[in-house]
Parts: C-alpha cells; structure tokens; sequence
C-alpha cells in the first residue's frame, strides 16, 4: 500500500515538473522583432505578402520593410502596435507559437573573398533615386554601410574590407552584382579618392 501512494505521489511531482518546464520554454521563446533572422522570419514574412501586408523579399531578415509590415497589420487587426512578432500577432497571423521564433543564419565560419569595390555618398549623385532613404534594411546610411549582391553575400553579414575596415551588408544597388562591393563613405570626395580596387573581403 505505502509502494503505490510512494508512486503516486512520485509522479504527481514529475508531472508538476514536467508542466512547468514546459512553461518556462514557452515563456522563454523570443519573439520575432527587428534584427531577428532564419527560417521562422521567412515563413512571417511569406504569411505577411499573402494576407496583404507587403514586405519585400522573403530573405529571412527582419529588416525596417518587414517591421513596416508588421506595424500596419498590428494596426488592422487592433493589436498592440509595437513592431513585434509575440503570440498574439502570430496568433491573428495564423503562425504556430509552437515554432521556434527565432533561428540563426549559419555561414559556415569566416571565408575571404577577392572583390571588386567602389564607394558611394549621401549626396543625391551617388543615391539616385533613393536620395534621403536608409540602407535597404533600414539602417541610416553610414560609414560601415556595405551595398552588396545578396546571392553572393547574404543580408546583414558582418564583412572586414581590406583598408576600409569593418561592415555591414546592409544596403543593394542594381549596378552591384556578383563580386562587386560598394562601400559607404561620408563624403562625395572619399568615395572618388577611394575610386575601383580589388581588395580581400572577410565575410565574418
């Protein structure tokens, strides 16, 4: 008799365990909000463009379209309007809570790349017709600010440019294609003194 009350009780307790580990890893899940990358952000923003709600690229990178996105679909449905992705915005999107929220871009380790490079400026020249706009995924325009060919080097990767330094590939251009970098400089005259160089790219 006291073995079967020891086993039930025992596995009162494993049950308690098991619901509240259950509820810390629901709890601990993280939301999908600017900066967040990998599949989960694909599938958000696929679900964005089919209900409406246009977003750009599916690349995986919650970037300033996707964050405009979600805004205006927070503001149709009456939901808190903050920009980011938590169970009740991904309810009323129809996307499972269960997924996980986030998932990081594996790039397989840092690799150097020999790149043709040229530099770009605020000025209206240089940003024709986008004068006055952020990067494509919405950074101010900086030093730092690397335009790139996304199928060469993905969104958002972290590059070391030989004599220019470190970077972000934050920004397009339809003259950027294959290995062609254009790098962001603060002045009209910096980008021509830096003029076309072959130079060894780190893709961190």
């Amino acid at each position: 008799m006291h073995l079967v009350k020891r086993v039930l009780i025992m596995a009162v307790i494993l049950s308690g365990v098991l619901l509240l580990y259950s509820n810390n890893a629901m709890a601990a899940e993280p939301n999908l909000q600017w900066g967040s990358r990998g599949n989960a952000v694909v599938e958000l923003q696929k679900t964005l463009n089919n209900q409406g709600f246009w977003c750009g690229a599916t690349d995986g990178i919650f970037g300033a379209k996707t964050y405009n996105a979600v805004i205006n679909f927070q503001k149709s449905k009456k939901l808190q309007v903050d920009g980011i992705v938590g169970p009740q915005t991904k309810k009323a999107l129809g996307l499972s809570t269960a997924t996980p929220s986030y998932t990081q871009v594996s790039r397989g380790g840092e690799r150097t790349l020999s790149m043709v490079t040229t530099g770009y400026c605020p000025c209206a020249k240089c940003n024709f017709p986008y004068g006055g706009q952020p990067s494509y995924l919405g950074y101010p325009l900086a030093r730092g600010i690397i335009a790139v060919d996304p199928n060469i080097i993905p969104m958002g990767s972290r590059l070391y440019v030989e004599g220019y330094g470190s970077g972000i590939a934050a920004d397009q251009g339809n003259a950027i294609r294959g290995n062609r970098l254009d790098l962001f400089f603060d002045t009209h005259q910096e980008a021509l003194k830096w003029g076309i160089r072959t130079v060894k790219v780190t893709i961190l």
